[in-house]
C-alpha cells in the first residue's frame, strides 16, 4: 500500500481512558459511535499496554519511543533526560509543522519540547497562566470565580486546600458550571480544527491531548445524566483482596481516595459520569473528523487514537491508576489511514513505545536506532518476524506518601512488570512480589507469587525481566568503531609485514 506524499499525523490521546469503556471493546452501556467507526475502518490493537500507568511517564514513552528507564521521566513534572528527543523533534527536522493542543504534564512548562505550535492546557487551575483556556472563558462571559472553580459544582462551596476539585469525589452528583460548548473538551477540539485550517498545505504533526475522562468526575449537561447510575456495570471485588497483596497497596488505596468508593451510590454515580465524559469526547471527535473531511485532509492523515493509561473506577477497591492491574495498564489503540493501514483486529502484544516508530514509518522517516519501540506496520502486513511475546512496564513510587509510611528510601521504590499471554509478574525492590494467572484469574485477585507450585514460573519471569533490562538499558545510537585502535589485531598486522 502506497503512502501518500506529505502524510499528516494526528496523534490523539485521551487521559485515563479504560480499554473496556468503549463500544467496540464491548462495553454494554457506553456509546462511542465515532471511535467505533474509526476502529472499524482502521487497525485495532487488542493487546496494547502502556509502559507506566502515570500520566507524564506514559506520555514520555510515547513521545520518545523509549522505556522509562531510558527517557528518565519517572513521574509527573520530572524532566526528560539530557538530550532526549521527542516526536516533535523528529517531525520538525523534516519540515513538518509540529503542534501540541492540550496537556503534557511535562516540566518545565515553558519548554515546548520541539513543538512549533504549542496550545497548552493541563486541566489544573494552578497552571492556568500557561494556557489560553481561561481567557477563552472570560471572552465567553464567565466570572473569575467560575473560571477558578470550574471543576467545583456551583451547588458546593470550595474548600481551602481543594481549590482544583473536591477530594471526596462528590462533584460527580452535579453538572459542570461550564456550558458544554465551552468545556475543555470542546475548546481543545476547536483549537485542533483552527490549527489544521491555519496550516494549509504544509505537512503537519498534531498531538491532540485531551484531559478527559480524567477526574474530577464532572461534566456538562447533557452528558452529566446521560447514563443512569442504576444501569452501570459494577466491579467484581474479592473481599480481603488487598490483605494478600504487598502492604503498599492498602496505603496507596487510601492515598488515592479509593476509600470513598465504599459508598455504592457514589461509586455508581462516578461510573455514570465517567461514561458521560467518554461520550462527550466521542461526540467532539465526530465533529473533528467531519471538519477534516471538509478540509480535505482525511485521506492523507494517519490517525492514532489511544490513552496514557486506564482508571480503576472501584476495581481492586481503588480509584485513579498506577500499579500494574489490567484496568490501569491496558489501553485502546487504533491506527487509521485509508489505503495505507489495513483494517482489522490485531492481537499481537503492543507497547505504547511502538506509536512513534509507527508514525515515523508512515511518514517515510528513518527510525533512529535509539528507539526501544517497533513499527506496527510489519504486524499489520503479516510480515513481522520474531514479534514480542510479552510486554513490560515500570513504576517509581518514591513520590507518594505511601512509601514514607512504609519507611522506604527513594531507591527502595522501584517496581517492574512483565506480562505474557498467561502470567503477570511484578517485582518490587523492597515489597513482596506479585504473580497472577490470567487464564484462571483475569481479575488478578489471587497473588500466587509465594505459592510453591509457581516457583518455577516466578524464576522464569524474573529471568525475563533481567534480560529485558539488560537489552534495553541506556540504549543509544550505534557508533562505528571500525577504526578504533583497540579493535585492531596487532598479530595479523605483524604477519602481513613478515
Amino acid at each position: 500500500m502506497k503512502r501518500p506524499a506529505n502524510t499528516n499525523i494526528l496523534f490523539i490521546t485521551a487521559d485515563q481512558l479504560r480499554y473496556d469503556s468503549l463500544g467496540f471493546t464491548g462495553h454494554p452501556l457506553v456509546r462511542t459511535p465515532n471511535i467505533d467507526r474509526l476502529a472499524a475502518g482502521g487497525a485495532f490493537f487488542d493487546k496494547t499496554f502502556v509502559q507506566c500507568a502515570v500520566c507524564a511517564p506514559s506520555r514520555a514513552c510515547m513521545y520518545t519511543g523509549r522505556y522509562v528507564h531510558n527517557n528518565r521521566v519517572r513521574f509527573n513534572e520530572v524532566p526528560f533526560g539530557e538530550g532526549e528527543r521527542t516526536i516533535a523533534d523528529y517531525y520538525s527536522e523534516q519540515g513538518y509543522r509540529a503542534a501540541l493542543v492540550g496537556r503534557t504534564h511535562f516540566t518545565p512548562i515553558t519548554e515546548t519540547y520541539g513543538f512549533e505550535y504549542y496550545a497548552y492546557y493541563d486541566g489544573l487551575p494552578a497552571k492556568d497562566s500557561y494556557s489560553s483556556y481561561p481567557d477563552y472563558l472570560r471572552r465567553c462571559g464567565y466570572s473569575e470565580e467560575d473560571i477558578r472553580y470550574r471543576y467545583w459544582p456551583k451547588e458546593l462551596e470550595p474548600l481551602p486546600g481543594q481549590e482544583a476539585y473536591p477530594e471526596n469525589l462528590i462533584e460527580a452528583f452535579y453538572p459542570s458550571r461550564i456550558a458544554e460548548e465551552h468545556s475543555d473538551t470542546a475548546f481543545l477540539t476547536d483549537e485542533a480544527i483552527r490549527f489544521m485550517e491555519e496550516t494549509g498545505d504544509r505537512p503537519w504533526m498534531l498531538h491532540l491531548s485531551y484531559w478527559k475522562p480524567h477526574l474530577p468526575f464532572i461534566v456538562s449537561a447533557p452528558y452529566h445524566d446521560m447514563y443512569d447510575p442504576a444501569d452501570v456495570p459494577m466491579p467484581t471485588l474479592a473481599p480481603g483482596e488487598l490483605d494478600r497483596k504487598p502492604p503498599l497497596q492498602k496505603l496507596f488505596r487510601e492515598e488515592r481516595r479509593g476509600n470513598f468508593l465504599e459508598d455504592e451510590k457514589l461509586l455508581r454515580q462516578v461510573r455514570a459520569v465517567y461514561y458521560g465524559m467518554i461520550t462527550q469526547l466521542d461526540d467532539h471527535l465526530g465533529r473533528l473528523f467531519a471538519e477534516m473531511r471538509r478540509l480535505g485532509v482525511s485521506d492523507n492523515t494517519l490517525i492514532v487514537f489511544t490513552s496514557d493509561h486506564g482508571e480503576y473506577l472501584g476495581d481492586h477497591y481503588m480509584v485513579e491508576k498506577e500499579l500494574f492491574y489490567e484496568q490501569a495498564i491496558r489501553v485502546p489503540l487504533i491506527v487509521h489511514m485509508p489505503g495505507v493501514v489495513p483494517p482489522g483486529r490485531f492481537d499481537g502484544f503492543v507497547e505504547s513505545i511502538d506509536i512513534l516508530p509507527t508514525c515515523l514509518e508512515a511518514s517515510g522517516i528513518s527510525l533512529p536506532p535509539a528507539l526501544d519501540g517497533r513499527s506496527l506496520f510489519p504486524l499489520m502486513r503479516g510480515t513481522a518476524n520474531d514479534w514480542r511475546s510479552e510486554v513490560y512496564a515500570e513504576w517509581d513510587f518514591q513520590y507518594y506518601r505511601s512509601r514514607r509510611q512504609l519507611g522506604l528510601r527513594p531507591d527502595q521504590c522501584k517496581a517492574n512488570m512483565v506480562r505474557d499471554a498467561r502470567w503477570k509478574y511484578v517485582h518490587y525492590s523492597d515489597q513482596p512480589d506479585e504473580l497472577y494467572d490470567l487464564e484462571r484469574d483475569y481479575e488478578e485477585h489471587v497473588n500466587l507469587a509465594d505459592h510453591p507450585d509457581c516457583a518455577e514460573v516466578v524464576r522464569d519471569m524474573k529471568d525475563k525481566l533481567l534480560k529485558w533490562r539488560m537489552r534495553s538499558e541506556d540504549k543509544g545510537p550505534e557508533v562505528d568503531l571500525t577504526f578504533a585502535t583497540y579493535l585492531r589485531d596487532p598479530w595479523a598486522s605483524a604477519e602481513r609485514k613478515g
